[in-house]
């Protein structure tokens, strides 16, 4: 049976790469000049990295009101949501409840509820103090529920993004950003996960699939240490530089995040007990912002870019931005992480017994690309593709392969709609094999896991979005029998 899927599998992911590079001039992009000069001013939603949270501190205007009218339960507040954006506050609250069921494989049958809380405080500097290019950023989270993941399914790279280790309330990030320079050049730092910006693709915000938020092997906490990420975070600086509209580098230095702390999902506050610093970072590149297309750079959007405002933007604003006839989501990029200092490898010891070390480090690559664009109509079709590698002597997994689409639009008359269906694929390390055999106490049947998510985002009304969703889980563990879960997603902001 693998034998058969391998041919197949190939040629998928070279029709997908072909089609995310592909100069953007030889796809169907009908874009709106007329639309274009019509974005939206209104409030810019960012997200965990893995769910939607709160909007962008906008200047109060009459479309910002007509933004929260659009875009949550309990609009402008009577006023006080444009008052508090004057004075440079933006507040939001929003809540995502998940209903999952397992109906076959796994470790056993059963239903479970996820819960996930938001709620978010945003400044704007040059409003609130006077400070030019200032702002900061504030996040509280609450988890609830069961863990759906830990007590069903046993899979290496999870279920549902929201659930956590261990359900807490608290802080995840908190954070000061000054820009130079016209915004070409911003400095962050505090409590910074790095998974709301890097190794992330726009087009594959939408799934619950974890994987499709940052990949699957930086996920997997190496013997010591491992990345900041959702739901723990640490303190860190990241830079960001875009001296030109078609490209940008990044880079970020944080501390590592404890493998014992992290099963408590709190923030790594802590300076006393080392846990090594963690160095990423990533260069991308815009082809709809470039030379290479015709559509001209103005009319471009932040979704090219994947910046913070645009990669980690509500699901629910990034199907009204599409609605609004903005410009096709275009981005290339390559990363790398490294850790230091070197930690224990899995399970290899030396001639006397001790466990012998290695460097942990990864790198990863990623692209997508709107490749049609219905004629006369705001909806489009968005491919991705993203693949990476760790050192798999220091964790579980060493590399993965995401790829999928994103159809915005699916039905004429449900233009605010979002259909997607996407594979990730992990592969575990030989230490990692004998690492989970040694705790499991039998032999892994497989070196892979797999995973088939389809998914069906609609936006009932504003501030509602209802979500349903299946997925085939093979291999979960490596050592389990398929599995099939399949659930539903309820998202509010207020």
């Amino acid at each position: 049976m693998k034998k058969k899927n391998k041919p197949w599998t190939k040629r998928f992911l070279t029709v997908v790469l072909f089609a995310v590079l592909t100069p953007p001039s030889m796809m169907v992009w009908a874009v709106d000049d007329a639309c274009q000069s019509n974005e939206r001013g209104g409030p810019c939603p960012v997200a965990t990295g893995v769910e939607s949270s709160a909007t962008d501190a906008a200047a109060a205007t009459d479309d910002s009101l007509q933004a929260w009218a659009e875009t949550t339960l309990t609009g402008d507040w009577q006023g006080q949501r444009r008052q508090l954006a004057a004075a440079g506050w933006q507040i939001d609250l929003l809540y995502t409840a998940d209903f999952l069921r397992n109906f076959s494989g796994g470790q056993q049958r059963g239903s479970a509820y996820v819960g996930h809380l938001d709620l978010i405080a945003q400044l704007d500097g040059e409003k609130l103090l006077g400070w030019s290019g200032g702002s900061g950023y504030l996040q509280l989270i609450g988890n609830g529920g069961g863990r759906f993941n830990q007590t069903r399914v046993n899979s290496l790279m999870g279920v549902d993004n929201f659930e956590a280790p261990v359900n807490r309330t608290g802080i995840f990030r908190a954070w000061l950003q000054q820009s130079l320079f016209n915004d070409r050049v911003s400095l962050r730092g505090g409590l910074y996960p790095v998974d709301t910006e890097f190794y992330v693709t726009d087009s594959s915000a939408n799934f619950l699939h974890p994987s499709f938020g940052i990949a699957a092997e930086p996920s997997a906490f190496g013997t010591r240490a491992g990345l900041p990420i959702y739901p723990t975070s640490a303190y860190g600086l990241r830079l960001r530089v875009a001296p030109d509209p078609s490209w940008y580098a990044m880079l970020a230095l944080t501390r590592g995040v404890p493998a014992d702390r992290a099963p408590n999902g709190a923030a790594n506050v802590s300076w006393r007990h080392g846990s090594g610093s963690l160095t990423i970072g990533e260069i991308g590149f815009s082809p709809v912002r470039s030379a290479m297309t015709a559509v001209r750079p103005e009319a471009s959007n932040e979704h090219a870019m994947g910046d913070d405002k645009a990669a980690n933007k509500t699901d629910e604003d990034k199907t009204s931005d599409k609605a609004e006839g903005l410009s096709p989501i275009s981005k290339v990029a390559v990363g790398a992480w490294r850790f230091a200092p070197h930690q224990e490898q899995m399970t290899a010891l030396g001639g006397s017994g001790e466990p012998l070390h290695a460097s942990h480090w990864g790198a990863y690559f990623l692209a997508e690309q709107t490749v049609f664009r219905f004629p006369g109509d705001q909806r489009d079709i968005t491919l991705f593709l993203r693949t990476g590698m760790a050192d798999g002597r220091t964790s579980l997994l060493d590399r993965s392969t995401s790829f999928g689409l994103s159809w915005r639009g699916p039905f004429a008359s449900r233009e605010k709609d979002t259909f997607g269906l996407a594979a990730t694929r992990t592969h575990a390390s030989h230490q990692g094999r004998e690492q989970l055999a040694m705790s499991i106490g039998q032999p892994v049947g497989s070196t892979t896991e797999t995973v088939v998510e389809m998914t069906y985002q609609a936006r009932v009304t504003p501030g509602l979005i209802i979500q349903p969703m299946v997925q085939r889980i093979f291999n979960p563990g490596l050592y389990l029998a398929h599995a099939t879960v399949a659930g539903a997603r309820f998202q509010l902001a207020f």
